[in-house]
Formats: structure tokens, sequence, C-alpha cells
């Protein structure tokens, strides 16, 4: 990874994808963040150069930018930021921890990121701007749909077919061969064993629907 980088945003999750560019031997210029408390602090090390404006100084073919904003049940503000600078120009690096596990006949689509210990089994296909996270686990076949988050420690077992913009949450569990619809949201903890149409919250073991609180 010759290139270098911009992290956008530079909270928590900012702060993991450093660490792994970091690992990976990527050359890392800071953080962009729309907090102006964050302006001026350092994160890994690095500094927090300012909000996306800085980016100005820059020519877009010069650097990479990374994804550094969490999704939480909400992949919207980590989507539309990166959407909206990808409209101005701007590319976003893929992401892969060295620890990481992927076997050469995964696929993977552009911003996709690889946290440390992640593992990603033969013929699983993941798409635009999923992150598996730390200690999470997809296995064979399994298909991600764009935007979806892996929480760490999360188990995808073999043949799972998962929805756009969803998130499974720490420590849960798919059972094989199951089809979760767009916009799946997978509390931690929780086993699902049946499939579900997507567009709400699957919770408890074994996991069953209930309705999101406002």
């Amino acid at each position: 990874m010759s290139a270098r980088i911009v992290i956008v945003g530079a909270g928590g999750h900012g702060a993991v994808i450093a660490d792994a560019l970091l690992a990976a031997g990527a050359e890392v210029l800071g953080f962009t963040d729309t907090d102006s408390a964050r302006h001026g602090r350092r994160v890994c090390g690095l500094p927090v150069l300012g909000d996306d404006s800085v980016l100005q100084e820059h020519a877009p073919e010069s650097l990479l930018l990374a994804n550094g904003i969490g999704a939480t049940g909400n992949v919207a503000p980590r989507r539309t930021a990166q959407l909206q600078l990808q409209s101005a120009g701007w590319r976003f690096a893929s992401v892969r921890h060295p620890t990481a596990i992927v076997s050469p006949f995964a696929s993977m689509e552009g911003g996709v990121q690889l946290l440390a210990a992640s593992v990603v089994q033969a013929n699983a296909q993941i798409g635009t701007g999923c992150i598996v996270n730390t200690g999470a686990v997809v296995e064979h076949d399994v298909v991600l749909g764009v935007w979806t988050h892996v929480a760490p420690r999360a188990v995808i077992c073999g043949d799972v077919v998962i929805g756009a913009d969803s998130h499974i949450g720490a420590g849960a569990v798919i059972r094989q061969g199951l089809r979760l619809g767009e916009r799946t949201i997978v509390g931690a903890g929780a086993v699902v064993v049946a499939d579900f149409a997507g567009g709400g919250l699957l919770v408890g073991v074994p996991a069953r629907h209930v309705e999101r609180r406002s």
C-alpha cells in the first residue's frame, strides 16, 4: 500500500482503522472529523487535521481516503459521507489488518475493511463498504450486501446471504443457509435460526423480531 492515506472520522472506529493501516505499513497523514473538539488532537499518534475542508489542500489523485466512521445499527452516516466524497473525486482505500485471514478464493469489492483476526473463507462475497470487524468470521459462500457491518466476534455460517445496509451485532451467530433481507439488524449475542425479510431488529436466543425503540 504505497499511497498516502487520510482517515475520515477520528472516533473509535477511526482509531481501529488507523491501527490496521499502520500495521500494514501504510503512510497515514492523519484524520479529518466534523467534530471541531477533536481538531488538533492526536489519535494513535496521528493528528486530527480539521474537517473535510482540509482535503482541498490536496488533489484527489494524490492520496486515498479511508472511512473511519463506525456503524452501530445505522450505516447512513458512514455511507453518506463516503458517497459525497467519492462524488467529488476522492477514492477510498480498502483496509486489511495483517492478522486477517482471507481465502484467495473470496471476492471483495472496493472499500471493504477486514480488521484484526477476522476470517473470510472461500467463495465469500463481500460488498462495497462492508466491515468485517475484530475476530468476526465470514464462512464459505456467504454473501454480504453493500455497507453491511459484521461486528466483533460475530459468526456468519456457510451459505448465508445478508442484504445491504445490515448490522450483525457483536458475538451474534447466523445459522448456515439463511437469507436475511436488507437493513436487518441483529442484536449482540443473538442466534439467528430462520430466514428474515429484513427491515427490522432480531434479538435473543433463538432470535425473534422485535420493534425498535425510537
